[in-house]
């Protein structure tokens, strides 16, 4: 199960938003526990697909597993939560849930995070397999044995604990494979950022998790003339991609690591009025590149009117409807000194509006920071941090500083 890291918190409202698509059904240590609608699809699937037969019995299975895969993502968070990082949420899909860390842990703690949900598995195992020898006559061991024997856990019959211990151990074993970015692989990131930087420990980590997901692929396909299995595709695309953003997202994090907000802000730009039709914004729009515009009402900013916004005022009430019925009134302010990784790698700012820069709450702001000249702005930095690097004689364009202290 992966844990995704989320560098700024989000406001209610906003997490709400992002889990349209989820229902929340629980909520631990306060941290939202949710259900993905696929998850509760692929239940109803199931139950139905063999109502009368097995169906039922096999989505309480279901249910009884993905209970364990809550507390498995709950060791994770928990532990997140003891070393004073927030925890979002745990979304349940059905490949697995995932647990969202607001911040990005240091190594030593990444480390401890990333263990802590397997060993959850350990401990059910463990408890289970107790349960069998005191109260069922036979040991795990045996138990398990007969189920590989049978063919695995489709032909395990009312063996239910049976079945419920085998999963609980594929779980620690799947999950421990080294491959970013299962905890496994996180493991293997953290151990690596103590020597040679998060950075290139994260390159590593992804690059070996993306040759898994190939071999899973293949696996799946029944190359190796095994049985297909097209649940092994869908796990190996989902880590396949999950590295490969992992690895660019960290990348990102280092090129914007030690910049404030303020070098990358706009100086110059226009502002709408709170009473301006569409029209005039329109006319605004087409003199420059501008996409964003601060409205404005009696010398205060009172929102955001963005392209898409305008265009969709446009076609639903036409160009005299006026800025203010369309605009976003919440409105993103920042200091000049804050990161600007605390903004562009989070959904509640950059990626959702631009962010108005002022000095303090009560002064008038100086700038505007888009998601575009943001971009630009970070793409002109690892140009000159990859001349700098070759000049250096350093041809991978990486540090190999941990920024860690062993302490």
């Amino acid at each position: 199960m992966s844990t995704p890291i989320n560098p700024a918190p989000k406001t209610d409202q906003q997490n709400e938003a992002r889990h349209s698509w989820s229902v929340r059904v629980a909520v631990v240590s306060g941290i939202p526990i949710r259900l993905h609608f696929t998850f509760l699809l692929l239940l109803a699937f199931i139950a139905i697909s063999g109502y009368g037969g097995t169906g039922l019995v096999q989505a309480g299975f279901l249910i009884a597993v993905f209970f364990c895969v809550v507390l498995h993502e709950l060791g994770h968070s928990l532990v997140a939560q003891r070393l004073g990082y927030g925890v979002r949420d745990i979304v349940l899909y059905p490949i697995g849930g995932v647990a969202s860390i607001e911040e990005t842990p240091r190594a030593r703690h990444e480390l401890l995070i990333a263990v802590a949900g397997p060993l959850v598995n350990v401990v059910i195992v463990g408890l289970l397999a107790t349960y069998m020898q005191f109260f069922t006559g036979e040991t795990a061991i045996e138990r398990i044995s007969g189920l590989i024997r049978g063919g695995g856990i489709a032909s395990a019959g009312t063996h239910y604990l049976t079945m419920l211990l085998y999963s609980n151990i594929m779980l620690v074993v799947f999950n421990m494979i080294p491959a970013f970015p299962m905890d496994g692989g996180r493991v293997l990131r953290a151990a690596l950022a103590l020597k040679i930087g998060r950075v290139r420990a994260t390159q590593i980590a992804a690059g070996i998790g993306q040759v898994v997901a190939v071999l899973l692929a293949l696996t799946g396909f029944g190359v190796w003339g095994n049985p297909q299995n097209y649940f092994l595709v869908i796990i190996a695309l989902f880590v396949y991609f999950a590295a490969g953003q992992e690895r660019a997202a960290e990348q990102s994090r280092d090129v914007m690591s030690d910049a404030p907000i303020s070098d990358a802000m706009m100086r110059e730009y226009h502002t709408l009025a709170h009473g301006d039709t569409l029209k005039h914004a329109a006319d605004v729009l087409l003199l420059g590149s501008q996409q964003d515009f601060p409205v404005v009402a009696g010398g205060d900013i009172v929102g955001m009117l963005s392209r898409s916004q305008l265009l969709r005022g446009l076609a639903r009430e036409g160009d005299s409807a006026y800025v203010a019925s369309f605009m976003d009134r919440e409105v993103v302010f920042a200091t000049p000194g804050e990161p600007l990784q605390d903004y562009l790698l989070s959904s509640h700012a950059l990626r959702r509006a631009p962010v108005l820069i002022r000095e303090t709450p009560e002064s008038a702001v100086v700038g505007m920071v888009t998601l575009e000249n943001a971009m630009e702005f970070l793409t002109l930095r690892q140009i000159a941090r990859l001349r700098d690097d070759k000049d250096n004689g350093d041809f991978n364009g990486t540090r190999s500083d941990s920024g860690e202290k062993l302490v």
